[in-house]
């Protein structure tokens, strides 16, 4: 039998309480029962109570943009939910039971009636309270906030150019860039790679890819029909382009989100079998993250109509990456990407843009 009292000590919430003071939080915890698949708290909701778990399991989700990322899991003598319980705060993940699940749960009225019976406890949560803040204060404004006014400052040059790509394929092209970066980190030879800060990083910088196409004139980016050989060297500059810019970004802000995108920036138009540009990079020696750009580049782009051609169907799009694999992309990649290629379909009907009013 689980000792609530000594699971409720350990825990940083009433940690250093007195016997008496634990006893009282633990008269106050009602017994609670959720069925398999439950959502017992859903991320952006209101959090009105925490949880110790009594039986079974419950996952961690968290909604990364692309699909939902299980963060942890928790059994017997686990505790959630009470930071935004203290903090009056939307749920910062959703937690959804794995079986039928047992918790002892204590609401906000129960903990509002603690809080006026135990200063202790009071004292407690204004401890955390100020360590989180200071915490979260320093990093963003260090990193995060020098990161984005670097952004801005990249950004700030498309007012002179524009792209006739959509935002909709930058949300598509990010989001397969996730999808595959995700499938890579259950296989053997990308595990070590693929990890969830990288994951995250390449959804992030994805939309960058092109950002380059600023140096490229309207009469090229919008002409339809193909390119001559000399518009088609000035269309290729965009890479190298793109990886100045970053760079530029990366001196002001050192945030590793642009290291992410100055190598997608430079090296998604370089091959697999070193016929690309702009530096002829070969095989594993072309960035993981440019490896992995390439595919969903080149799959968005054989779904979507252009001003120079008509949207491909996506059996024949799917054909089209089984054919370049080994010579333009990772052989490797394009057979994991091919193999769940209904979960990539999906995100391409999910992103659409919309009809143009009348």
């Amino acid at each position: 039998m689980l000792d609530i009292t000594a699971i409720l000590a350990s825990s940083e919430l009433f940690s250093g309480l007195s016997p008496a003071s634990l006893l009282r939080v633990r008269d106050q915890l009602r017994s609670v029962r959720f069925p398999r698949g439950f959502d017992i708290c859903r991320e952006g909701e209101a959090g009105r109570s925490m949880y110790v778990i009594v039986s079974g399991s419950v996952s961690v989700l968290s909604d990364m943009g692309w699909g939902q990322r299980e963060l942890d899991r928790k059994g017997p003598g686990g505790v959630f939910g009470e930071m935004a319980l203290i903090s009056n705060d939307v749920r910062s993940a959703t937690v959804r039971a794995m079986g039928e699940v047992e918790c002892l749960e204590l609401d906000s009225d129960a903990f509002d009636s603690l809080l006026d019976q135990d200063p202790a406890l009071a004292q407690n949560i204004a401890k955390i309270m100020t360590r989180r803040f200071s915490s979260l204060v320093h990093r963003t404004s260090g990193e995060l906030l020098g990161a984005y006014r670097a952004l801005t400052f990249a950004l700030a040059n498309l007012t002179e150019s524009r792209d006739p790509e959509t935002g909709a394929h930058l949300e598509r092209t990010r989001t397969y860039c996730a999808l595959l970066a995700e499938l890579l980190a259950h296989h053997e030879h990308y595990r070590d790679v693929a990890t969830p800060q990288f994951i995250d990083g390449i959804y992030q910088a994805a939309p960058l890819h092109d950002i380059g196409k600023v140096a490229v004139p309207d009469s090229i980016l919008f002409k339809p029909a193909g390119l001559e050989a000399d518009e088609y060297e000035r269309m290729k500059v965009h890479t190298t382009v793109g990886g100045a810019m970053m760079d530029r970004v990366i001196r002001q802000s050192g945030a590793d989100i642009f290291r992410v995108a100055q190598k997608i920036c430079l090296y998604h138009h370089e091959r697999w079998d070193g016929r690309g540009y702009p530096e002829g990079l070969a095989g594993e020696s072309i960035p993981v993250e440019a490896r992995i750009m390439a595919l969903a580049d080149v799959y968005d782009a054989l779904l979507s109509k252009r001003v120079y051609k008509d949207a491909m169907g996506m059996r024949e799009a799917v054909e089209r990456l089984r054919a370049g694999a080994g010579t333009q992309f990772d052989p490797t990649m394009t057979e994991i990407m091919v193999g769940k290629i209904g979960v990539f379909e999906a995100a391409f009907l999910r992103y659409q843009d919309e009809e143009p009013v009348a």
